[in-house]
């Protein structure tokens, strides 16, 4: 079990300290940065904990019972009714970080979907393929620059942040 220390900290340091903590997650740009900060900054039990937490709420919003839930994650049903009030009292991170991961899951499935209408095409129709890279590459280039686009934003907007904290 993760123990805190005794010793009390100043309220407007650890409101310094918590402040950090979520800004650290929205500077980071990519998934391997953010595995590697998660991997220093939790034990592996905690990773767990969080991990199965994060599922057993998703599940929950899905409408799955707690017998599936347990059977499916192995966990508690103790560990699944602390989630769920977690979601009856507000869970409103739980209920972002679900519907963010629906979008996900559906862009991934509709590639998933085109690879495949395209694979089948190539089959039929060898020109349609030529039409079809193009289309890609130039949506893959508009993507690229978004992403470029957002990020540089991001950065601007997390130093005005740092310059209206420290006046």
């Amino acid at each position: 079990m993760t123990k805190l220390s005794k010793i009390p900290l100043d309220p407007k340091d650890f409101g310094l300290y918590v402040n950090n903590l979520w800004s650290v997650f929205t500077l980071l740009d990519s998934k391997e940065d953010i595995r590697f900060l998660f991997k220093d900054l939790f034990t592996h039990t905690e990773n767990k904990m969080f991990t199965k937490r994060l599922e057993i709420a998703r599940a929950l919003l899905e409408g799955e019972t707690y017998d599936q839930i347990s059977e499916r994650l192995k966990v508690t049903k103790h560990t699944i009714a602390s989630v769920s009030n977690t979601l009856a009292r507000d869970g409103n991170g739980f209920r972002v970080a679900h519907a963010k991961l629906l979008d996900l899951e559906k862009q991934h499935q509709r590639r998933r979907e085109k690879r495949q209408d395209y694979l089948e095409g190539k089959k039929r129709w060898p020109k349609f393929r030529e039409q079809v890279l193009v289309e890609e590459l130039a949506k893959a280039g508009a993507r690229h620059v978004s992403k470029y686009i957002r990020r540089k934003k991001k950065r601007v907007n997390r130093k005005k942040e740092i310059v209206n904290l420290v006046h």
